[in-house]
């Protein structure tokens, strides 16, 4: 079981990310905000999923945040903007993997299989 905190401003992407994770047998804890997960965060996290784009601090700074705090907690933007230039600035910034909305639960069992390889 691996402890992953989620930030979307988005309840319903928060819950049913959530759900999938409970579902996977992953404990999980969600905030709805880029500044809640920057106070929440500590090193007891196994992964962050993290939306790109909220309300206040966006998922670009809370990348750049974690850089220079030197993160080791794997990285997994969700986002509904498809455009590569984001995708490739995400990656580049320390993300891990890259997801579209609406998540399937495929998509994320792969992606935590290769994150906790």
């Amino acid at each position: 079981m691996k402890k992953i905190i989620i930030a979307d401003d988005s309840f319903f992407q928060r819950k049913t990310l959530q759900d999938i994770l409970n579902k996977l047998g992953h404990e999980s804890e969600a905030v709805p905000s880029g500044e809640a997960l920057l106070e929440q965060l500590n090193d007891s996290y196994d992964c962050i999923f993290l939306d790109l784009l909220m309300g206040g601090m966006s998922g670009i700074d809370v990348l750049k945040e974690l850089q220079k705090r030197e993160n080791k907690i794997p990285v997994v933007v969700i986002t509904a903007d498809i455009q590569k230039a984001r995708k490739e600035e995400s990656l580049e910034l320390g993300a891990t993997a890259f997801m579209n909305k609406v998540v399937s639960e495929d998509e994320l069992v792969s992606i935590l299989n290769n994150i906790f390889k």
